[in-house]
């Protein structure tokens, strides 16, 4: 498990380099995205459900990113953006048209409605977290 964290570390800061991010926020960022992927790992041992554990781990992110930029006074995108690749299913989108292309029509619903699911749970946990960090700052 740790082993994992570390790569959600370097997979989100190494997004970080690749976005332009300053260079005194990419370890933060990094750290952003290694904690989102802690909160993936400890919901999926909790609950096994990759909805929700995506939905979790957003979250966590969310929250990182609105600490983090208070802290070092740059948008939350800097720390958001970097720290959601992790979790974006791009193996559930490439299962899903695969099964298209060989005519498996169930297999395909079903890892689509997977894709959509994980789609909608990470941009309803950043929503709420923005939601929510704008109603306390007023």
């Amino acid at each position: 498990m740790i082993l994992q964290i570390l790569y959600g570390f370097f997979a989100t800061a190494g997004f970080a380099f690749l976005f332009n991010v300053p260079f005194d926020a990419i370890v933060v960022s990094g750290l952003s995205g290694a904690i989102g992927w802690a909160g993936y790992l400890l919901a999926m041992k909790i609950y096994p459900s990759i909805v929700a554990a995506s939905f979790i781990a957003s979250l966590f992110i969310g929250i990182m990113g609105e600490i983090f930029a208070q802290k070092k006074k740059y948008p939350t995108t800097i720390f958001v953006i970097p720290g959601i690749i992790p979790l974006v299913p791009g193996a559930y989108s490439y299962k899903t048209v695969l099964a298209i292309i060989q005519g498996n029509n169930k297999q395909a619903f079903d890892l689509g409605l997977q894709t959509i699911g994980i789609a909608l749970a990470i941009a309803a946990g950043l929503m709420f977290v923005i939601s929510f960090s704008r109603i306390k700052k007023r």
